[in-house]
């Protein structure tokens, strides 16, 4: 079970995968298609991600457009960072 989860703000997002090396969980990946007019690539959570709110993706997020949501083990969310 995945103990966190990201937010992506597809309207500020510019797609550079910045996000997607930080990862240290493989996490993310470039599989948004379309959510803009030039029909990039946007990053998202992998299906069965192993993703467990560390934070690092939105800090190298150059535009900080993430927000990671932190899981705890009684299933409450709390952003940790943005």
């Amino acid at each position: 079970m995945a103990k966190g989860e990201v937010i992506i703000d597809y309207q500020i997002c510019m797609g550079c995968g910045i996000c997607i090396n930080a990862c240290p969980f493989s996490c993310l990946d470039l599989t948004r298609y379309g959510t803009d007019a030039y029909k990039r690539l946007f990053p998202e959570l992998e299906p069965d991600h192993g993703c467990t709110g560390c934070g690092i993706c939105s800090k190298a997020c150059p535009l900080e457009c993430m927000t990671v949501i932190k899981k705890d083990k009684d299933g409450k969310k709390d952003a940790v960072s943005s």
